[in-house]
Parts: structure tokens; sequence; C-alpha cells
């Protein structure tokens, strides 16, 4: 634009000086325009910067792809992935379809439950990680959380079907009936407002001492290190605005110890817990010192000991 500019310049400038200041006034505007055409290779410098302007992005971009077309890509790449992975390092493919009964939290089963937990937390948290996207893709709130779940069910419930063909593992019904609880529960908080400002599902995590200890690491199956739990935020019940209230919950969780391999030497047999405790919302409290809110993470993520809890045992 400024090499247009100053040939603009340079063109009118003879006119101004050769004629009176009414005339230069008079002209100014309409003399410009002619004045320009008989510059030879002025339309070629403008055309050229018109195309500077204007060029399309590489072919690799996704710049100009429809939101629908990224959908697709992104699902498509997403289903992709999990065969390839699948066939790679989980036996995919390594046995005709099969089932397996898992059972839920009962003291018998591989993890006390606190698998299917997992399955719920993970379908709750990849949703809103779907509707994040689909918000910046330029969906509506409504239609990028109804998406977002289902391509959250989509993806675990894939994993799934791939698990039926495993020799290791086999299709559970469990496991997908907790996916679709979880693409559930995050519908109604992205949908409805209130829930959000109410509850939190969140997912605790502190290595457990097999893991610390360097003999397993595994963080989605570290079951001895990690908790499941609902967060009740006492201002969006009370609505009193108090700031105390607004860093107090009530929290309610679940959690299993000594079920993973290598919990033996760590853990006096299985155990599961049940507890309840007063807790601080640290997703207020950073907001409120810091000014942010971590992208959302700790609407999701508990932090350890920032709560006093009272369990029970319920073997």
């Amino acid at each position: 634009m400024a090499h247009i500019l100053f040939l603009i310049a340079a063109a009118t400038l003879p006119c101004a000086v050769s004629r009176s200041d009414t005339l230069a006034v008079e002209h100014e505007n309409s003399d410009a325009r002619d004045t320009l055409a008989l510059l030879p290779g002025m339309e070629f410098r403008l055309d050229l910067a018109e195309e500077d302007v204007s060029s399309k992005p590489p072919w690799w971009s996704v710049e100009d792809w429809s939101r629908e077309r990224k959908v697709i890509a992104l699902n498509a790449v997403t289903v992709a992935t999990i065969v390839a992975i699948g066939v790679a390092g989980w036996d995919y493919g390594s046995h005709s379809f099969n089932t397996a009964n898992e059972g839920w939290f009962d003291p018998d089963t591989h993890y006390g439950g606190a698998d299917k937990l997992g399955h719920v937390f993970t379908c709750y948290a990849l949703a809103s990680v779907y509707n994040r996207i689909y918000k910046d893709w330029g969906y509506s709130d409504n239609d990028a959380i109804l998406i977002g779940a289902a391509s959250s069910w989509l993806t675990m419930s894939l994993i799934e079907v791939g698990d039926g063909f495993s020799k290791s593992e086999g299709y559970s019904w469990q496991d997908e009936v907790m996916n679709t609880l979880g693409v559930g529960l995050a519908y109604v908080r992205h949908r409805f407002p209130a829930v959000q400002e109410r509850v939190d599902f969140r997912w605790e995590w502190f290595p457990s001492p097999a893991a610390r200890s360097g003999e397993r690491f595994d963080i989605l199956t570290d079951y001895s290190g990690q908790k499941f739990l609902l967060a009740f935020k006492m201002d969006g019940w009370l609505r009193t605005g108090s700031p105390v209230l607004k860093a107090l919950e009530v929290q309610v969780g679940y959690y299993t110890r000594g079920y993973v391999s290598g919990d033996d030497d760590y853990f006096n047999g299985q155990h599961r817990y049940g507890y309840i405790g007063i807790g601080l919302n640290m997703a207020y409290l950073f907001e409120r010192l810091t000014g942010h809110r971590a992208w959302g993470v700790l609407d999701y993520y508990q932090v350890p000991y920032t709560y006093l809890p009272a369990r029970w045992e319920c073997d």
C-alpha cells in the first residue's frame, strides 16, 4: 500500500504546480484516477498488490474449510488413530468379537469400580474438549455441546468395540453404559448454566506408591492414586455472593486402593472407600488471585490436599 500512495502523490503533484490552487482542489479527485490510468504498468502493479492481499492459503491449510468439513476430518482422524494404535498396541483384531462381564463396583471386580468411573470421567472431559473446539469453529453453544457429546461417545465406543476384537479384553456393556453416562453429564453441564454454577464432576490423581517407586507409571490405570468426586459449590446453591462461600464447597467421592498390579507391597489388601468433605474451590481462588481461569482445568481436576475428608470403607 505504501508504494501505491507514493505513486498517487507523484502523479498529482505536477497538476498542483502548473495550475492554481482552486483548480487543484476542483480536480484533485477526478484527475487522480485519469493520471493513474496513463502511468505505464500501473494496472499491473495494482493487480499485483490485490493478488498479494488475497493470495490463497497453502494446500495443507484448513483455514478455508467449512466447519462441517472440519468436524468430519477431526472425527475421521480420531477413528483412524484409534484403529492404528489398537492394532499396534492393544491386540485389536487378535480374536473374533467377544464380550466381557466386568461387573460394577463389587469388591471382586478388577478395580473395585474405579475403572467404571474412569470411563464416566473420560467421556465427560472429552466431550468438553470437543465442545470447546466446535465453539471455536463457529458452532452455537447448544450445537457445539451436542456434536461434542456425540464425538466423545463415538471415540470411546469405538475403543470399546475394538476391545471386543481383542483377546485380552472383550466388549463390556457396563463400560458402554458408563461412557453414555459421561457424555450425558457433559451435555447437561454445558447445556444448562445453572448446573455448571452448582456442581463439578472432577478427577483427582496423585501418583500411587507403586508409581512413585517407578514400578509402573500409567496415569489412566493408576487407580490407587485416583479419586472421583462431585463438588457442590456452596454459593452456587445459596446465592449469597459471599467470597467465603464462593471459596468453599462440599465434596462427595469414591476411590479404591490395592487393586492394581504392584499394589501388594503398599496396601493391606483391596479396599473401596467413600468420603465426604469440605474443600476449597480452587478454580474460584485461582481466578481471584491471578485473574485467569487456567483454561477451566480446575473445573475438572481436583488438586490433592485442598479438602478435609471424612471417609468410610465400603467393604
